[in-house]
């Protein structure tokens, strides 16, 4: 790791150990990543990450490193157990439980026998609680359902149920409030896609051949990122038995630190800067599809936070490979076909917006000459569950409005080998409301970039922005509402 590179990484805080001794260059540089993305994702929420770090938020792009590294391969592996996460799930609801009921007194968590039965009478409905607990805290929950399965050795279509399950129980026995539609599909589906990155990225961090402080700082950071994962490791044993160090996966990331200034209501004169923070993470080869053999073999993350002294813009996107495969257009290009299940979550001043999707993309990459490439992807999402903040939601209880939908995006990029990327990009959600305000609610954004290379893992960036909504109401006024930003930034590669 250069000198350039450490210099920047103490300009994060980041100043963790010393980074120059070869043999500990992959540990630390694993712990970094990770802590860094808890960082930011505990400041607030959630993005989804591409796989080229020049994207913003929400819009995925496909160019990915050329490693051959099977992603097949998975560390720690343990042996099956189906009946311990059982037991840990319920554990699990009743410690959450206890805590609201005895501790803080929650008025829900005041069941009963009959609150149980009048559950099952009444059946589900949509809840009322804030946007932050559904869209982000119930997800993160059924993150742990699914990795108390996924940490005690189970597959990834194994360790599903559990998260269901789990989610169901809570729904049913632990609260007094009837079924909600909305926390059995964010809880479980957008539980399984968190879980499975945290418990793959934990993974990259783990070293069983490793002893002393940097065995500490592995199992805990590791710890941090799944805490499930961790629970488990600790009754096993696991935490502290010496082993060999396996074949990690192959991954790569990127920090970018720099200036937001978003101009509201697109006015030169009314404007705001942030201070603006990223990191992207991507796991494996998207291209490699012959050794996607797994859901997740491929995913990406992105966790973006900016901010001032009273506000925030928030993202955290995350998308993983379920299907792939090479697909032929022309000749002279490469095309792929993929299905992926994805999490959108984006806070700024002009809405709030969390979408939990499956995503059908096509993409196209073209050597134009011995210097240039291009490349373009289109793709296609049908919103399970979608939530975004309203002017008229509080009159229904709520501060959002919640339904389905389905999104749409596009872009193209132009890599320069001397040079750098010129890049365009919009991304467009629709959400239907069956809870809330009844409307048709459109959120948009999108990003025209360049930037610059300074040194072969260093770059210069610069961005157009436009955040934008459109609401169609049934009974109230419709909405419009846009804002646009300048981003400038310096970005590492790790």
């Amino acid at each position: 790791m250069n000198i350039n590179l450490q210099s920047n990484i103490r300009s994060f805080g980041l100043k963790i150990l010393s980074l120059a001794l070869p043999d500990k260059k992959r540990a630390f540089r694993s712990t970094v990543i990770s802590l860094f993305i808890i960082l930011l994702s505990s400041t607030s929420l959630i993005a989804q990450i591409t796989n080229n770090e020049y994207l913003p938020s929400g819009i995925s792009d496909y160019y990915s490193n050329n490693s051959d590294t099977s992603n097949s391969i998975m560390l720690n592996q343990v042996e099956k157990n189906y009946w311990l996460p059982a037991v840990e799930i319920v554990g699990l609801n009743l410690g959450v439980w206890a805590t609201h009921r005895y501790l803080t007194k929650e008025s829900w968590s005041a069941i009963s026998w009959n609150s149980i039965k009048e559950n099952f009478k009444n059946g589900f409905d949509w809840d009322a609680d804030g946007y932050l607990i559904n869209q982000f805290w119930h997800p993160y929950h059924g993150s742990n359902y699914y990795n108390s399965a996924r940490s005690n050795g189970l597959s990834f279509w194994e360790s599903a149920p559990y998260a269901f399950t789990g989610s169901l129980m809570w729904e049913y026995f632990m609260e007094i409030e009837p079924p909600s539609y909305n926390d059995i599909v964010n809880t479980p589906v957008t539980g399984i896609i968190l879980g499975e990155i945290s418990f793959r990225v934990s993974d990259l961090i783990i070293d069983e051949s490793s002893t002393g402080f940097e065995r500490v700082l592995r199992e805990f950071s590791s710890t941090l990122v799944d805490p499930m994962k961790g629970f488990n490791r600790l009754i096993r044993g696991d935490m502290w038995k010496s082993g060999f160090k396996e074949k990690n996966h192959d991954f790569n990331a990127v920090i970018s630190f720099g200036a937001h200034n978003v101009f509201f209501s697109r006015k030169i004169n009314n404007s705001r800067t942030y201070a603006s923070l990223r990191t992207d993470l991507n796991y494996g080869n998207q291209f490699d599809v012959k050794n996607h053999n797994k859901p997740f073999d491929y995913f990406s993350l992105r966790t973006e936070i900016n901010l001032t002294a009273d506000d925030n813009i928030v993202g955290i996107f995350a998308s993983g490979v379920i299907w792939d495969n090479n697909i032929k257009i022309f000749n002279t290009s490469k095309n792929l076909l993929g299905i992926y299940k994805e999490v959108d979550i984006h806070i700024n001043t002009i809405y709030k917006l969390s979408a939990t999707s499956i995503s059908s993309q096509i993409v196209n990459t073209i050597d134009l000459s011995s210097n240039v490439s291009m490349q373009n992807y289109l793709g296609l999402s049908a919103i399970l569950m979608g939530g975004t903040n309203s002017h008229y939601a509080i009159e229904a209880g709520k501060d959002y409005n919640i339904g389905p939908g389905a999104s749409g995006k596009a872009g193209f990029q132009f890599f320069f080998k001397e040079f750098g990327d010129l890049y365009a990009n919009y991304k467009r959600y629709w959400i239907h409301t069956l809870s809330g305000a009844e409307s048709e609610e459109f959120v948009g954004l999108l990003n025209l970039g360049i930037s610059y290379n300074l040194f072969s893992k260093a770059s210069l960036g610069l961005d157009f922005l436009l955040y934008e909504r459109y609401g169609e109401y049934k009974y109230y006024p419709d909405t419009q509402d846009a804002n646009s930003a300048v981003r400038f930034y310096i970005k590492h590669s790790i």
